[in-house]
C-alpha cells in the first residue's frame, strides 16, 4: 500500500470511529471543566451579578483584572498552579486513552462501546505510561542539547561578533534544528503506540526501538502518514485563531442586554468546542493513517 492510500484508509477508518473522538473531547473537557472551576467561583466570588460582570460579558478587562488582584493577594498564583497541575495530570492521562483509540483500528469492522474503549486503556495503560516516560527523556535529550547546549555555544562562539545578522541566522538554525528534532521524535512516539497495539506481547523499549528502525528505514513514509493528517489539524486551529478576534469584537459590539451578549458567549464556547472536536478528529486520523503505513510495511517485508 502506497502512503497515499494508507492516508486515505486512514481517513476512512476515522471516519467511521467518531465515538472515540468523543471519549476524547469530553475526558479533556473535564479536566478542563476541573481546572476552570475554582477560577469560576473566585471570579463570581468577587465580581457576583453587579455591572462588571456584564462588562466581562462583552470581553475581557484589564481593570477587572487589577481590581481582582488587588483584592485577592496570591489569588492568581493559586490559579496558575491548578493550571499547571492539571496540565501535568493530562499528559498521562492522554498517554493511557491512546490505547483505547489505537485498539479500535485492530477490528475497525466491528462495534466498539465504552466499555470496550475503557478496557482496552487499561489493558495497555501501564506499557503506554512507560512508553509516556521514554519519550519524556527523548525530548528532554533534545532540548538538553539542541536548545540549551547548541545554544550557549553559539551565545559563547559569537559573543564578540560585531554583526547581529549572522548571530541571527545561527540561532534560526539552532531553533529550526530543535523543531525537526521534536516533530521526529513525535513521528518516533506515535508509531511506537501503534507497534505496542499492534503487536500484543511487545515491551515498551522493543516497540521503541522498532519505531525508531521504522522511522529512520522508512523516512518519507513515516513521516508523510503522520504529517499530512496532523496538517488538518494545525489548520483548524489557524481558522479559529483568526475567527477569534473577531468573534471577540464582535461580542464587545452588541448592545448591553442580558439574552444576546449570554447567546453570543455559548456560540463562542460551542464553536470552541467544534473547533477541538475536529483536531481530536485529525488526531485519530493521524493515528489511522499511521496504523496503515506501518501494516502495510510490516506485511510488505514479510513478503
Amino acid at each position: 500500500m502506497s502512503v497515499g492510500g494508507a492516508i486515505k484508509h486512514g481517513f476512512a477508518m476515522a471516519g467511521r470511529m467518531r465515538s472515540v473522538v468523543w471519549a476524547l473531547l469530553l475526558i479533556n473537557l473535564g479536566l478542563a471543566a476541573g481546572a476552570a472551576l475554582p477560577i469560576y467561583e473566585g471570579m463570581l466570588h468577587f465580581t457576583g451579578h453587579s455591572l462588571m460582570s456584564e462588562t466581562l460579558a462583552h470581553g475581557f478587562s484589564t481593570d477587572w483584572l487589577t481590581d481582582f488582584s488587588f483584592n485577592n493577594p496570591g489569588l492568581l498564583q493559586r490559579y496558575g498552579a491548578i493550571i499547571e497541575w492539571l496540565g501535568l495530570v493530562s499528559l498521562p492521562v492522554n498517554a493511557l486513552l491512546a490505547g483505547g483509540v489505537l485498539a479500535r483500528f485492530r477490528t475497525p469492522e466491528q462495534g466498539y462501546s465504552l466499555g470496550d474503549f475503557f478496557r482496552n486503556v487499561g489493558r495497555y495503560a501501564s506499557r503506554m505510561f512507560w512508553l509516556m516516560v521514554v519519550g519524556l527523556v527523548g525530548y528532554w535529550i533534545a532540548f538538553r542539547l539542541l536548545n540549551q547546549g547548541l545554544g550557549d555555544l553559539i551565545d559563547k562562539w559569537t559573543r564578540d561578533w560585531l554583526d547581529d545578522r549572522p548571530v541571527f541566522w545561527l540561532q534560526l538554525g539552532a531553533g529550526i534544528l530543535l523543531l525537526v528534532a521534536v516533530g521526529f521524535m513525535n513521528v518516533v512516539m506515535d508509531y511506537a503506540r501503534v507497534h505496542i497495539v499492534m503487536k500484543d506481547d511487545s515491551g515498551v523499549i522493543q516497540s521503541f526501538l522498532a519505531s525508531l528502525g521504522f522511522s529512520l528505514g522508512r523516512f518519507g513514509r513515516a513521516v508523510t502518514a503522520w504529517a499530512l493528517p496532523s496538517l488538518g489539524g494545525l489548520a483548524l486551529l489557524g481558522i479559529y485563531l483568526l475567527v477569534a478576534p473577531w468573534a471577540g469584537s464582535l461580542l464587545g459590539r452588541t448592545a448591553h442586554g442580558r439574552v444576546l451578549p449570554q447567546l453570543m458567549v455559548a456560540l463562542l464556547f460551542v464553536g470552541q468546542q467544534a473547533v477541538i472536536w475536529g483536531r481530536y478528529w485529525f488526531r485519530v486520523a493521524t493515528w489511522a493513517s499511521e496504523w496503515s503505513a506501518f501494516g502495510s510495511s510490516k506485511i510488505e517485508a514479510g513478503n
